[in-house]
């Protein structure tokens, strides 16, 4: 009997397993097992291991279980599976923490890149917004306790913008012992942190040049370097995104059925719906009308409209825009958007209607009754929805409670929550500054000041304080504020309540990170929540 066995287990607990070949009436003759592909590297989002018991996750929310005969081969596999996946993935995240390499979290926790060279360095510095002082810390390529200091000045011989007109340094940190120093100054430091908190506002000098350091240029997740194998993309059938162009399923007005009122949006009207489909039952292009759980043989589904403002015709393009992403993407913790209709002067948004509602009222009505399990499992799930989103690049925009929706509530004796990330409606990019000095404290403080600063590191501030939310059951931080008082309150840099869990708290406050490229990836977040779980 082979020592391993493999399994595959999503949320809802339905389990399958691989086949093994029948070999009863076969001679005693042993087999190799047949490889079974799960998934590529960059598709996995963190690895859980208990004992000689391996889980390892990908995108999707299913997983791979691994039995191993003991704890030590556990961790083997795991340490595999993660350098692979730094080779291939993301040359400075780790997918398990019982198998963290000291050296990557020193890495991570004071920004330092890997050994790279000294083209992709200048090439990285070159295209982040130039700024004096901007710099790049990474491990020499030929001494193992070096660290290389490459810090950009401007010009001031050229105008600014043409080649030529940044200059960079280099500049070393040597490793003794348990002590850093850098090279021409006697003084050592007992960590990496304090000198390059000394460091920062000071003046280095080579030659006749000055160079100050200012602001360090952390690497992102994925980022493309020669740290990473590249390798040929394997065809597997998956549809490409394209965002360049409007794209959604359109629907006829005569296939919707408009009922009750269940509340507003931002510029839009909430309505109870029906989708039906007329005409020949066997024409495909209307199969994708349909919903795809078993037993669902009914020409009708239940939706949520979401109808444009009249008055607000003006921003039509920006109300399809969302429309067209929600459409594009597919995820179990995403709400699918069907299409669109155009109904004389309205514009409607057709998404699927999810049983029991927004996440913030089922936590206020069950106000001190919910467990910490609970919570952080919705956490995940949502955490889930937005790596997959950050992985291609897609930025949300309007991460909430109100916004996050329960298909499953969860509340019983061994049943699971289950939730859907709504579509983030109005694009943020037409919001006006008073909408959304509104949003605050969801919206990242560098969006307050430019819409044009929205990325996917704003998302990760949404979330921390999404997740504020919900561990005060939707007690919302700041709403006893006024709009001038909530810009005070970001123009000072203050910081939002905490949770008593010092872990959470931990994980809070670095999403709520006033500096954008110091927020966690969401596999980080994804990695760290299930270390919190019960």
């Amino acid at each position: 009997q082979s020592a391993e066995s493999f399994s595959q287990r999503g949320y809802f607990g339905r389990r399958t397993r691989s086949k093994e070949p029948e070999a009863a009436a076969q001679p005693a003759e042993r087999s190799e097992p047949r490889w079974c592909h799960f998934c590529d590297f960059r598709e996995i989002t963190h690895v859980v291991v208990k004992d000689s018991r391996i889980s390892i996750h990908r995108q999707d929310n299913k997983s791979l279980e691994v039995q191993l005969p003991c704890p030590g081969s556990a961790l083997a596999l795991v340490a595999l599976v993660d350098g692979y996946f730094r080779l291939t993935a993301d040359s400075s995240h780790y997918l398990c923490h019982d198998v963290a390499p000291p050296r990557l979290l020193l890495s991570i926790h004071n920004g330092i890149h890997g050994p790279m060279q000294e083209e992709f360095v200048f090439a990285k510095l070159r295209r982040e917004e130039p700024e004096e002082g901007l710099y790049i810390l990474r491990w020499s390529v030929l001494d193992f306790n070096r660290m290389i200091l490459s810090v950009l000045k401007r010009s001031h011989q050229q105008a600014p913008g043409t080649p030529g007109a940044f200059k960079y340094r280099q500049f070393r940190i040597q490793k003794k012992g348990d002590s850093f120093v850098l090279e021409g100054w006697d003084r050592e430091f007992p960590s990496l942190r304090e000198l390059l908190d000394v460091l920062k506002g000071c003046t280095l000098k080579s030659g006749e040049e000055n160079f100050t350091v200012k602001r360090c240029c952390p690497p992102k997740p994925g980022e493309i370097s020669d740290l990473l194998i590249t390798r040929k993309a394997k065809d597997n059938g998956k549809q490409i995104l394209n965002l360049t162009q409007l794209s959604f399923h359109q629907i006829r007005k005569n296939e919707i059925t408009q009922r009750a009122h269940l509340g507003q949006g931002t510029r839009t009207n909430i309505y109870d719906g029906v989708l039906s489909v007329c005409g020949n039952s066997g024409n495909d292009d209307e199969a994708e009308y349909f919903s795809t759980e078993q037993n669902n043989n009914s020409r009708e589904m239940h939706v949520v409209l979401k109808v444009l403002d009249p008055s607000h015709r003006d921003i039509a393009l920006a109300f399809f825009e969302s429309a067209s992403l929600m459409s594009q993407v597919s995820h179990v913790h995403l709400a699918f958007v069907h299409g669109v209709c155009v109904r004389g002067s309205e514009n409607i948004m057709v998404e699927e209607f999810v049983e029991h509602g927004p996440l913030d009222v089922l936590l206020r009505k069950e106000k001190g009754r919910i467990s910490v399990g609970w919570k952080i499992t919705v956490a995940k799930q949502l955490g889930s929805a937005l790596s997959y989103l950050e992985d291609k690049n897609l930025v949300h925009g309007n991460v909430c409670a109100k916004n996050i929706l329960l298909a499953r509530r969860g509340l019983e004796e061994g049943s699971a929550p289950f939730v859907k990330l709504s579509d983030p409606g109005v694009s943020f990019t037409v919001l006006s500054r008073e909408e959304r000095v509104d949003r605050i404290p969801w919206i990242a403080p560098e969006c307050v000041r430019d819409v044009g600063n929205l990325s996917t590191a704003s998302d990760k501030w949404s979330f921390g304080t999404t997740l504020l939310e919900i561990c005060f059951d939707a007690d919302v931080p700041l709403k006893e504020r006024t709009p001038s008082e909530k810009e005070r309150f970001y123009e000072k840099r203050h910081r939002l309540p905490e949770p008593s869990c010092r872990e959470l708290a931990s994980l809070i406050s670095r999403c709520l990170n006033y500096t954008p490229v110091e927020r966690p990836s969401f596999r980080t977040v994804l990695r760290d929540l299930t270390r919190l779980q019960p």
